[in-house]
């Protein structure tokens, strides 16, 4: 949401109020009988940095550390940590806090004057300086404090570009590898996996060793204490016990129990350790990929033609598919095998799709009953499967849902008739704007946008007038698509539409003038386009 609002009004008039918030910060005094000059205005000044700021603020805070009034420097340290706190990646801390100025003799005033939590923090960000020689300085006073929350600023300068800088790091993070430092490394384990990314230097070694450090030299930690890792981190290690050719059974247990399928999916790797039991656990995983790459192991061992016959109408289109060439041999007819399914309610998903796939027009009559099942998911899947088979009945149920209740459906039958815009489904779609409530009239302009073209430009002005402000600003960005493709319109519109759009524009638009419902007419200069 913050992204989104960047360049809004309020954000506009916040990042000047925010620059006179620093120029007041900067105001020097005028003489000695000035000694508090202004300092409860700068104070004042410093906590509506801290209201409106961004993390870029800190480049115009951090010289402020070094004022000559004790509790301006006190506050300018208070506000860059909570800033500090606000940027969330890498990339982010790097264009945020590398033109920072910062000396050497910057560092130790830091050490002198603030607390070693808030040192932490400074040091954090003097660690991404664009001068070598203060990274290097900021590297050797983060391991000097012993805190884990240093870990990942260490992790970054294993990877400068500056070699001293580098072997400080290096020297720094072997400071962490103890028992009571654990957690935190493996709290960064996506940190250091990172280090396999960088190009500049080979840091394979430098993984390895933390990767053996906390899987090898601390397992029984991280076994029992798997499950309550992060779902990144699970996955790390789930790939450094994968890798290992001593792999325990009762690891492959705590991988196959894991939640997440990608780390499920590391124990396929040793496919030929599993028990019966797994392996038909694994066939059943609600991860498609997971069963894929199973029968993929399986293929070629005895029976496997039993096997993969029931997963011939698995819901995923991928399995259905290698099923089906599995058996290409041994089945020449599986429209049938699906409707078979359909008649007896079996997987009904899957054979509705894969009744689709294998062109089973002559079952479509069993397709039929399922347009109304109670379950959404079903209806809509034997909507998509009738789009293949037969186009007629599938119009049919997309204009007879086209106010549905159920979102799901209305989606498909508007992407279903957006390319099937006859008279009659314009007249239902303009007739459920009129009387529809906000989320109808949504849908409808949806639908008018995704026909384009003269059809329904005059829908979309009047979209523009409406009562609703959120249906204002939601059809002003469809009428803006529509000017944009309007260049690339190379089909003449046919009378009735112009004249319709000529009329609706003589309307809308001196609405628009008698209302400002915008700062300009959004209907400036459309004229050009309907002449």
């Amino acid at each position: 949401m913050a992204k989104a609002d960047r360049h809004t009004p309020q954000n506009k008039t916040n990042k000047m109020e925010l620059w006179n918030y620093i120029q007041i910060l900067g105001q020097k005094k005028q003489g000695w009988l000035f000694k508090n000059y202004k300092v409860e205005e700068r104070l004042i000044a410093l906590k509506k940095i801290l209201e409106f700021g961004y993390p870029s603020s800190i480049q115009r805070l951090i010289l402020f550390l070094k004022d000559d009034n004790n509790e301006i420097r006190q506050t300018t340290c208070n506000v860059i940590i909570e800033l500090f706190k606000k940027i969330e990646t890498k990339k982010s801390f790097y264009e945020t806090l590398k033109y920072c100025e910062i000396s050497k003799s910057d560092i130790d005033f830091y050490s002198r004057n603030f607390s070693r939590q808030e040192c932490l923090t400074l040091y954090s960000i003097a660690s991404l300086n664009s001068s070598g020689y203060v990274r290097e300085k900021a590297v050797k006073k983060l391991a000097d404090t012993n805190n884990e929350k240093a870990i990942p600023f260490l992790v970054y300068r294993l990877a400068d570009w500056v070699q001293a800088v580098r072997q400080t790091a290096l020297k720094s993070i072997e400071n962490f590898k103890k028992p009571e430092f654990i957690n935190a490394l493996v709290d960064n384990l996506t940190i250091f996996e990172w280090l396999q990314k960088v190009e500049r230097t080979d840091l394979s070694s430098v993984h390895s060793d933390i990767m053996n450090f906390v899987v090898v030299q601390n397992k029984q930690f991280v076994i029992e204490n798997f499950y309550s890792f992060s779902d990144r981190t699970r996955i790390v290690i789930a790939k450094q016990i994968s890798n290992s050719a001593s792999i325990e059974l009762s690891e492959l247990n705590i991988l196959l129990n894991d939640k997440h399928f990608l780390v499920r999916n590391f124990t396929l790797s040793h496919f030929d350790k599993l028990t019966q039991i797994e392996i038909d656990n694994l066939l059943i995983d609600k991860s498609a990929r997971i069963r894929l790459q199973t029968l993929y192991n399986l293929k070629g061992k005895e029976c496997f033609s039993i096997t993969v016959f029931p997963f011939l109408s698995d819901n995923s289109a991928s399995i259905r598919e290698f099923a089906r060439h599995s058996l290409r041999n041994m089945v020449s007819d599986f429209a049938t095998i699906y409707n078979d399914n359909l008649k007896n309610k079996f997987n009904v998903i899957g054979s509705l799709s894969g009744l689709a796939e294998t062109n089973g027009k002559s079952f479509v009559g069993n397709i039929v009953p399922y347009l109304t099942d109670k379950k959404i998911k079903v209806r809509k899947t034997a909507f998509l499967a009738l789009k293949q088979l037969d186009n007629e009945k599938a119009y049919d149920f997309a204009i007879q849902n086209l106010d549905s209740e159920f979102i799901g459906i209305r989606n498909v039958a508007i992407d279903y008739l957006s390319n099937n815009a006859t008279k009659e489904v314009l007249e239902k779609a303009r007739t459920i704007y009129s009387n529809g409530q906000y989320e109808l009239k949504k849908e409808m302009l949806k639908l008018f946008s995704k026909v384009g073209k003269w059809t329904t430009i005059a829908d979309i002005m009047i979209g523009t007038i409406d009562e609703n402000e959120n249906i204002r600003q939601l059809s002003l960005g469809y009428l803006q698509q529509w000017r944009i493709k309007a260049t690339s319109y190379f089909t003449q519109p046919k009378q009735d539409e112009l004249e319709r759009a000529n009329q609706m524009f003589q309307f809308a638009f001196e609405r628009h003038e008698e209302k400002q419902y915008f700062n300009q007419n959004p209907l400036t200069g459309l004229d050009f386009y309907l002449r």
